[in-house]
């Protein structure tokens, strides 16, 4: 398949914004022409570029699949933010119940809701009868996830600020490696209308730097139950012959040891 050459390419932010230099780079390499503002034929922001109506012009008139693209779908916000998505959630659980209701943990936005969550703690405590922590409270912005404490206050929830307090759900843990572990899917959109995307074989898969907590006192280890400072597959000497087996595909690896151990 050739190359389209006649593309001119538009940075949202400017080529000199650092985190897309790189993408500046690739469309001068691949001899698209890369405009700084007006009128463009490929547009490519860091941010959700939905409200500048200046940026979005050339869309204006344009049919579907024939128009300008732009690398961000409308409305990928709303799973892609934890305030939003909750509040996404909760609509499709309240109109498709028997379909979505407990796809989502039980969630509370912070201050919004502090007083239904405030009575929900005093109706049952944020803690179980042997000490295990009922909640995780998680800052709307990158990183900053907690246990809530068993004494949390009205006035402990008031000083989170902007966060979400969602009820601990017991994660999917390997026998072999008790650990918390995420996946990141590659995944290509091609359409909207029709809906076309293509999932690749590959994925980022990371694990936890320590096992999860066997007992109450071991959420005081923030490590045991967030991944943050994670472990690749290929550094885990469970999964040693899954990487080799697999060619040091990661995600075949996580396959491997899934079925391995029962996991469908």
């Amino acid at each position: 398949m050739a190359l389209r050459t006649d593309v001119t390419f538009r940075l949202a932010e400017g080529s000199s914004f650092r985190p897309l230099e790189p993408v500046g780079k690739a469309a001068s390499s691949l001899g698209m022409r890369v405009a700084p503002g007006g009128n463009w034929s490929l547009l490519w922001s860091w941010r959700s570029p939905w409200t500048d109506a200046a940026l979005v012009r050339p869309l204006r008139g344009s049919r579907a699949g024939a128009g300008p693209i732009v690398n961000h779908v409308g409305g990928l916000n709303e799973l892609a933010y934890k305030s939003k998505l909750a509040v996404f959630a909760a609509s499709l659980a309240a109109a498709h119940p028997s379909t979505f209701e407990g796809v989502a943990p039980e969630t509370y936005i912070l201050p919004d809701q502090l007083g239904a969550l405030a009575r929900r703690l005093k109706s049952e405590g944020a803690a179980d009868a042997h000490g295990w922590p009922r909640w995780l409270s998680k800052s709307v912005k990158h990183r900053g996830v907690r246990v809530l404490p068993s004494n949390a206050s009205e006035d402990y929830l008031r000083s989170l600020n902007a966060a979400l307090v969602q009820r601990r759900v017991k994660p999917l843990l390997l026998r072999s490696v008790p650990r918390v572990f995420d996946l990141g899917l590659y995944v290509l959109l091609s359409s909207v209308r029709p809906l076309r995307a293509y999932l690749f074989e590959e994925a980022l898969v990371r694990f936890g730097s320590a096992e999860y907590p066997a007992s109450p006192a071991g959420f005081a280890r923030q490590e045991s139950f967030v991944i943050d400072d994670y472990s690749p597959v290929w550094k885990l000497p469970a999964f040693a012959a899954d990487v080799r087996a697999c060619g040091e595909s990661a995600a075949c690896a996580l396959r491997r040891r899934l079925r391995d151990e029962g996991h469908d």
